[in-house]
């Protein structure tokens, strides 16, 4: 009775785990995550009393003290049912995406007391098992070995989703699969049945085990007839029993060609083929499981199908997501650097603004003293700017303005740094070059610009700038000092009759 109500409760879980995938609204989501946790908090209950019973050891079991296990999970379930201490089980529950899929959930101070509660009594059940497997012989242990491992497999898929709960990041590789590990119960079931002959069993894992897991069985004789399938298998053949058993697999399976060769095939496989569907297609994970009896013999083959075109469906949609994330993320990034050039560019003449310039000078002089080289600063100003303005037009003397900045990009080095100062004066740093240096390229800038003609609307004019160079550290150790220096050398030039190029002098 024991082991049956476990595999009752087996079902349970697997198909509100189903239902939670496929339902649409989060609400049905919910409502099936609290019956799913009617499997989850009982099964281990159930399959200590069928191993205590079938140790033998269950003198002391009775309607009484049988009570007694169920106070934690029943604690567990008036958690989950009540909308006031639904938190303490689950702290929050979330989507993995927003159409159907399962849940990714976090756990709240409850559900660590169930858990460690389950696997304690997981624990002791498997203990028990291996109890038995000592004290049987031969055949008899394999059954026992094929009944641990059997209830291993979803334990340690749990361990692992509860270690990926507490440490991983990643949405996806937070979905509970101990639900679909399952499937490798069920197949490890049927080998027990009919390898190793666990008649005992027969009734109990052909019924509940079988018929009401959601993933394909089929047993295949060494005929290659097919004596036996579980519902959901002939649910997906859309035939009826009496069509299946005792039929060849080219008859049943005329629908599916590809599912042909792992009837046939002697060797044990695992992998994923794709079967026509209505209305489309559907991706199947096969698993092959051959059979032989002592002697070495073929005595059939088990095969487990699992539908896992949802989760392909999900994998997919998260795959596209995540690839569209990383556009999106390229796509701030590149705004984000175009938003910081902008930040320090001139608008009108591309070259830096004075912001920046007042973020690099300070950091350029300490480089200069760290480093001991020299660094000049040139400030230049355009002559006779308001009178190309009341003559042509504030058109004109931007295009001047950018004719001046073009100029100083092209003809200084790349180290050097150009910047709008302000109106029509730019600043060009020059680090590492001495004041001399610095005074010739401005006077060489001066000469070589003053020959050049400017083109605007139709009319040709020349346009000149006049310069101050300033040093440091022989004219200031601070930027606002050099930059005073320099602008005051710039006045010299404009005071001198402009179109000239002076060196500060103190």
């Amino acid at each position: 009775m024991s082991l049956l109500l476990m595999l009752v409760m087996l079902a349970i879980w697997s198909f509100s785990y189903a239902m939670i995938t496929l339902a649409e609204s989060m609400e049905l989501k919910l409502l099936w995550l609290k019956f799913e946790n009617i499997g989850i908090l009982t099964v281990p209950i159930f399959w200590f009393f069928f191993a205590v019973r079938y140790n033998r050891l269950d003198r002391w079991l009775n309607p009484y003290t049988a009570w007694l296990f169920f106070v934690i999970p029943g604690v567990s379930l008036v958690f989950l049912f009540s909308e006031r201490w639904f938190h303490l089980y689950y702290a929050s529950v979330n989507q993995v995406s927003a159409a159907i899929g399962p849940l990714v959930v976090e756990r709240g101070p409850w559900y660590v007391v169930a858990l460690f509660y389950a696997y304690f009594i997981s624990l002791a059940t498997i203990g028990l098992l291996i109890r038995r497997a000592i004290q049987y012989r031969n055949i008899y242990r394999r059954q026992m070995y094929i009944l641990i491992i059997a209830a291993l497999i979803p334990i340690l898929t749990n361990i692992v989703y509860q270690l990926a709960l507490s440490v991983s990041p990643n949405l996806f590789l937070r979905i509970d699969l101990t639900p679909i590990s399952f499937t490798a119960t069920a197949v490890l079931i049927a080998v027990g049945v009919f390898e190793f002959r666990i008649f005992d069993l027969i009734p109990i894992a052909r019924h509940n085990v079988l018929e009401h897991i959601p993933e394909m069985v089929f047993v295949i004789d060494a005929n290659n007839n097919v004596v036996d399938v579980n519902a959901a298998a002939q649910r997906a053949l859309g035939k009826r029993m009496d069509d299946i058993i005792g039929h060849a697999p080219f008859e049943v399976f005329s629908a599916w060609p590809l599912f042909l060769q792992y009837f046939l095939s002697a060797n044990e496989t695992h992998t994923e083929i794709q079967i026509p569907g209505d209305p489309a297609a559907r991706t199947l994970e096969v698993t092959t499981i051959v059979l032989h009896n002592s002697s070495k013999q073929l005595e059939g083959r088990v095969i487990v199908a699992h539908d896992i075109t949802e989760h392909k469906r999900l994998e997919r949609k998260l795959k596209f997501a995540n690839e569209a994330l990383i556009d999106q993320l390229n796509e701030i990034d590149k705004l984000r650097a175009e938003l910081q050039e902008q930040t320090t560019r001139d608008p009108l003449t591309n070259v830096y603004n004075r912001r920046y310039m007042n973020e690099f000078l300070p950091l350029e002089i300490a480089r200069a003293e760290r480093e001991g080289i020299p660094l000049s600063v040139v400030i230049i100003d355009a002559d006779n700017f308001k009178e190309f303005n009341d003559t042509y037009g504030h058109k004109c003397g931007d295009i001047i303005l950018q004719e001046i900045a073009t100029f100083l990009v092209q003809q200084t080095r790349r180290s050097d740094m150009v910047c709008r100062f302000g109106g029509e004066e730019f600043v060009v740093l020059m680090t590492g070059a001495s004041l001399e240096i610095a005074c010739q390229r401005a006077e060489s800038w001066r000469l070589d610009f003053s020959r050049i003609a400017i083109e605007y609307d139709e009319v040709k004019v020349c346009a000149t700038f006049s310069a101050g160079v300033a040093a440091f550290p022989q004219h200031g150790l601070t930027d606002d000092a050099i930059l005073q220096a320099a602008d005051r050398a710039l006045y010299q030039s404009k005071a001198a009759g402009k179109n000239q190029v002076t060196m500060y002098s103190a």
